[in-house]
């Protein structure tokens, strides 16, 4: 072959790798913005059904069997206790969609920032063999769920009996939606049956505290409680508060009205800045009043109800006693940093369907 010869064919080749990369470039970059059918652009026909309106539920017998919908008719979360005003603190459900019509949240993937994006992604636990997507959300069940799905993935065989520390099993090398390049993203996204779970945003908040500062103390609670103390405690800090130290509930709740949502523990961090779910279409949004019938729901959808059955609740739990603790807890906190409070979880409020609580 000629010297000319040569050089048109490696001039051909080199042409051929540019026009290659950059094909390959504007694909990644679609995907990383959402840009696919059923997560975002323009669509018409067919694929103008893929533009799905966020938080678009099942139908049919997935549906039938749950209260996911949390409409006028459905009854749900009541809390009655009298406050410092003397009022009562009530709590019902209303529409789902309602919070997601605020012009200020993603209604689409590409909506988020980087930062959303990711802090969204790194919540979403992955299963390729039953293909679907699982929110974990602290406190509202997400151990329970995290055990079915490690015997789903064949880690154990019962998940009622899982042979291991709790804190490293929550440690365990889980498959995360952020551990996929974009286009596995968008795929995962597109196709995969997504659902997660929530409860009333106050309850979920009172169990956080309870659970991690009142009967344990984690690491992670030593150092936010430390940081509590610091800002809210204005006597100086003695070496009994150091390594055990004594939080109020109501130094928690400053420190949550004070803290941007973003920075906020994942045990506390609103559920729409955990999950994103205005912006990541849930096919299904259980809720804890309706835990068990809702993840039969789901395990029946995935095709797993005859694989693993999830477990019931314990024997000694009482839903009036929930209530019961989560009214005393809110009882306490003057009316102002109620409201505070309140408005800080205002957002979830409306997305998930329940009332605003009021005094």
């Amino acid at each position: 072959m000629s010297g000319w010869g040569r050089s048109r064919r490696c001039l051909f080749l080199l042409l051929l790798v540019v026009m290659t990369t950059l094909l390959a470039t504007l694909v990644d970059r679609r995907v990383s913005v959402g840009q696919v059918p059923g997560l975002g652009g323009d669509a018409s026909g067919d694929a103008a059904a893929g533009k799905r309106e966020a938080l678009r539920f099942p139908a049919g017998k997935v549906d039938a069997q749950s209260r996911q919908h949390a409409g006028q008719d459905t009854p749900g979360i009541r809390r009655e206790g009298t406050g410092t005003a003397g009022g009562k603190v009530t709590s019902l459900p209303r529409t789902l969609r309602h919070g997601c019509r605020d012009g200020n949240a993603a209604r689409d993937v590409s909506d988020l920032s980087s930062r959303q994006r990711w802090s969204a992604l790194r919540h979403i636990i992955v299963n390729d063999e039953y293909r679907f997507l699982y929110c974990y959300v602290p406190k509202v069940a997400c151990t329970t769920w995290k055990r079915v799905i490690s015997v789903l993935e064949g880690r154990f065989s019962d998940p009622e009996h899982i042979p291991m520390d709790m804190y490293k099993f929550h440690q365990q090398n889980w498959t995360y939606l952020s551990h996929y390049p974009a286009a596995s993203v968008a795929y995962r996204l597109q196709h995969y049956y997504k659902f997660m779970f929530v409860r009333d945003p106050l309850a979920r908040l009172v169990s956080a505290f309870r659970d991690k500062f009142e009967r344990r103390m984690e690491t992670f609670s030593l150092k936010e409680a430390w940081t509590i103390l610091e800002k809210y405690r204005p006597s100086p800090i003695s070496e009994t508060d150091v390594s055990h130290p004594n939080i109020t509930f109501h130094e928690f709740v400053q420190y949550v009205v004070d803290t941007a949502p973003r920075s906020m523990n994942q045990h506390w961090r609103p559920y729409l800045d955990l999950c994103q779910p205005c912006a990541i279409h849930y096919d299904f949004v259980g809720h804890v009043d309706t835990l068990e019938d809702d993840a039969k729901a789901v395990l029946s959808a995935i095709g797993a109800d005859n694989k693993v059955a999830f477990p019931a609740r314990s024997a000694f739990y009482s839903h009036a006693s929930s209530e019961d603790a989560v009214n005393h807890y809110l009882s306490q906190l003057p009316p102002d940093l109620f409201q505070k409070l309140v408005s800080k979880y205002q957002r979830d409020y409306n997305i998930f369907g329940y009332k605003l609580p009021v005094r």
